[in-house]
């Protein structure tokens, strides 16, 4: 490309056809083109030369890719704008707001069609509960409103409406986001309006809660005292760190006490993806007096919150894999393993989300946590 000082930019040659004299003004390559104009006269293609150079230098290479009809229509819209707003500003406006090839869809029609879809698409029923509760709000408040009408600021206002602190809000911009992403789909709109959400950033002073030692075995005692019935669910979750879901829907064909190990399907995977749990030797203790060859792992949520409230432990969300990762870590002093032990792709998430700073012989203490054992039990939550 030229420089400033190159005069001799763009070139002007003499042709001539058929006794007919003409010129070209000739750029070089565009975009892997080359780029060629043509004047009837000398005097007129200097004038142009002269005026291709001086856009060049003011703009750069994006003035030779921009046709003089198309520098007539910027002129026109600038005009009509009048200041109000930049051609950029305009064009995210008519993208935003204009309707897809797919024709109008309510926020109602499209909440009931993205529900369809993900059934189809073979998401567990506690996904699609999920949805439905998280985006059926949606649907409720907009209604009939057609989803190319519902930009950024409409979405940014009615998050903050929602209940719920940063983490439950940053979920809901995902939920919302797929929504839209599946609007984009069905070409009911040009442009994802939430894809321009701020992120609510979840403040770091927010450490995972987790039991101490102590409270873990206060915890597995009074499940024996009040409901053996829920030992199993209750050392699985705690002593393997399985997910709840995951606990509630695993066979008991599936655990293997003689191996020291549990099979997580997919099926019943959170992450789809088939893995092998190790169990502890204290938790085979645990186990061992429950033991069958088949049938759903026991699990009752009436009997889940009378050993909770009976414990009189102050209850936080996912508290037992919380206090999993960070024993389980601070035991062995393995990332990776307590990681792949947890059924994460890495330890990013074990680090952000579910580990603890925790001394070494607290984490060897609690995988010593066996039936019968009785000790100093407290019932606050270690912060």
């Amino acid at each position: 490309m030229p420089t400033k000082s190159d005069k001799n930019w763009p070139k002007i040659r003499k042709r001539e056809i058929s006794g007919r004299t003409y010129y070209t003004i000739d750029c070089g390559v565009i975009d892997g083109k080359r780029k060629i104009l043509t004047r009837a006269s000398k005097r007129d293609a200097e004038r142009e030369a002269q005026r291709i150079r001086v856009r060049f230098n003011k703009v750069g290479e994006d003035a030779l890719r921009i046709s003089d009809p198309q520098l007539k229509d910027c002129i026109r819209a600038l005009e009509r704008l009048d200041g109000k707003a930049t051609i950029s500003e305009t064009v995210d406006f008519f993208l935003l707001h204009s309707r897809g090839e797919g024709g109008t869809a309510t926020a109602r029609e499209l909440f009931d069609a993205y529900l369809e879809d993900r059934r189809r698409a073979g998401r567990r029923e506690r996904t699609i509960d999920d949805i439905r509760y998280r985006l059926g709000r949606f649907a409720d408040d907009f209604e009939d409103t057609a989803v190319h009408e519902i930009g950024t600021a409409a979405l940014e206002s009615w998050l903050d409406r929602q209940n719920g602190g940063d983490v439950a809000k940053r979920n809901m911009r995902v939920h919302i986001s797929g929504l839209f992403n599946f609007a984009l789909k069905r070409r009911h709109l040009q442009y994802n309006p939430a894809i321009a959400l701020s992120t609510p950033k979840i403040r770091g002073d927010k450490r995972p809660q987790r039991l101490s030692a102590p409270q873990a075995r206060h915890l597995m005692n009074t499940a024996r005292e009040s409901d053996p019935g829920m030992i199993p669910y209750f050392g699985l979750c705690m002593f393997a760190g399985i997910r709840p879901t995951e606990t509630q829907r695993l066979d008991w064909s599936d655990i293997n006490l003689d191996r020291g190990e549990v099979f997580i399907s997919a099926q019943i995977a959170k992450t789809v993806h088939d893995r092998y749990t190790k169990l502890q030797p204290n938790l085979i203790q645990w186990l061992l007096p429950h033991r069958k060859s088949q049938g759903i792992v026991h699990f009752s949520r009436r009997a889940f919150n009378r050993v909770r409230t009976t414990s009189g432990i102050e209850w936080a969300n996912d508290i037992m894999r919380h206090t999993y990762g960070s024993m389980h870590l601070a035991a062995f002093r393995n990332a990776g393993d307590t990681a792949e032990q947890m059924g994460h792709q890495g330890t990013k998430m074990l680090f952000e989300h579910y580990r603890r700073a925790t001394k070494q012989e607290d984490g060897a203490a609690f995988f010593e946590i066996r039936p019968g054992q009785r000790g100093e039990e407290k019932s606050a939550v270690s912060v």
